[in-house]
């Protein structure tokens, strides 16, 4: 009996990989569409990583950030990205560890609630790769930060029925140039990002 339950299951399963179609997602700029893009907070991760004390890398995420896009797939130079991250939605697994980053030493959530970056340039460095260049405000200091960033197509996705762009990005910056001094440098001053997200045409569009 088992095993014809393990053999219906996997009969099952070959039928709905057959049913779901593979990724149609297009990465030529003539076949990309053009325009405003919100992002998709269904699917958006945004990791940091730092290192503690030598022994491993801390790795917590920020649970409400959002970003706007304008793009210009012809022209990326051209294109236009801000994201907003509310930096209360830290999260590193640790309510305790949550808390302590929200206070003064760390975030001081209450005078700055926010994080911004704001694209000032952008470069392609391969078919489906490129460097973002942008302003990042933390705690009231603005500094560039270049975020290498990988574009994984758009094409309408059969789910949603919405037309959808898909990127994935690394970054890094050193928290002590924006004031964040606490425990440099037992705690690693250089902050690792992570960053998953996709973007919905508006519907406007």
């Amino acid at each position: 009996m088992v095993r014809r339950l393990a053999l219906f299951a996997l009969v099952l399963l070959g039928a709905c990989g057959r049913l779901i179609p593979a990724g149609n997602q297009q990465t030529e700029p003539l076949e990309l569409r053009v325009g405003a893009f919100e992002l998709d907070p269904n699917h958006a991760t945004l990791l940091w990583k730092i290192d503690h004390l030598g022994f491993s890398t801390f790795v917590g995420r920020f649970d409400d950030f959002d970003a706007s896009l304008d793009f210009t797939p012809e022209d990326p130079a051209a294109s236009r990205l801000e994201v907003i991250v509310q930096t209360t939605s830290i999260d590193s697994g640790l309510p305790a560890m949550d808390e302590t980053l929200r206070g003064s030493g760390w975030f001081d959530t209450e005078r700055f609630p926010e994080a911004r970056f704001v694209a000032t340039g952008i470069d392609v460095t391969g078919d489906t790769t490129g460097e973002i260049t942008g302003d990042l405000t933390l705690l009231g200091v603005t500094r560039p930060v270049t975020l290498d960033v990988t574009f994984n197509g758009g094409a309408t996705e059969f789910i949603t029925g919405r037309y959808t762009l898909g990127f994935a990005a690394e970054g890094a910056f050193e928290r002590s140039e924006f004031g964040m001094n606490n425990l440099v440098p037992a705690i690693g001053d250089q902050v690792q990002l992570e960053i998953h997200v996709e973007f919905l045409a508006r519907e406007s569009d």
